[in-house]
């Protein structure tokens, strides 16, 4: 599944993706994501309608905010490219409207909101257990749109989760199976 529909997001696109980033640095145009695409290999990207009423496809993560804000580089956004063309969407009633924080590769912890999230499928390494990535995409207090594994993130929620992960914890390495 090449492409998919996501809840819709009204967002920010960065203009300099509308310009090959030869121009349009700082400023924005108003868009509403509806889609994901996936390539193997490649960031997560996103379809958008824009204000002005073209549609387009492929936009990477990192060029979509919901604010004006600094540009993250593409490999802090996400932690991982697309698996494969094979994933599915879905916002998870649970987790909607959770706060979270995220630990990026650059090791600083920022703080965001829950859209949605992408599972992958049919590939090589959605199939073995300590592989297997989702992407939840979070909106950062910042505004920049990221893209994050279970394994960086910690959810809020004080009416009952006291953030304190277990930093034993280790990914599960088995496959369960009742006919195995």
């Amino acid at each position: 599944m090449l492409i998919a529909d996501t809840p819709y997001q009204q967002v920010l696109i960065r203009n300099e993706f509308f310009y090959d980033e030869k121009s349009g640095h700082g400023e924005y145009t108003k868009a509403v994501v509806f889609g994901c695409r996936a390539e193997p290999a490649r960031a997560v990207m996103f379809s958008a309608m824009t204000e002005h009423g073209a549609q387009w496809a492929r936009v990477p993560i990192h060029m979509i905010v919901t604010k004006p804000c600094d540009i993250l580089p593409v490999d802090v956004v996400s932690w991982w490219d697309s698996y494969g063309y094979n994933y599915a969407t879905l916002e998870y009633k649970f987790l909607r409207g959770f706060s979270c924080t995220a630990l990026g590769r650059d090791k600083v912890i920022r703080k965001g909101n829950y859209l949605f999230t992408i599972d992958w499928m049919k590939d090589g390494y959605s199939e073995i257990p300590d592989q297997h990535k989702c992407h939840h995409v979070i909106a950062l207090e910042t505004g920049q749109w990221i893209a994050y594994p279970n394994n960086r993130l910690v959810w809020n929620d004080e009416s009952w989760i006291k953030p304190n992960p277990q930093k034993e914890w280790r990914c599960p390495t088995r496959i369960y199976s009742a006919e195995s």
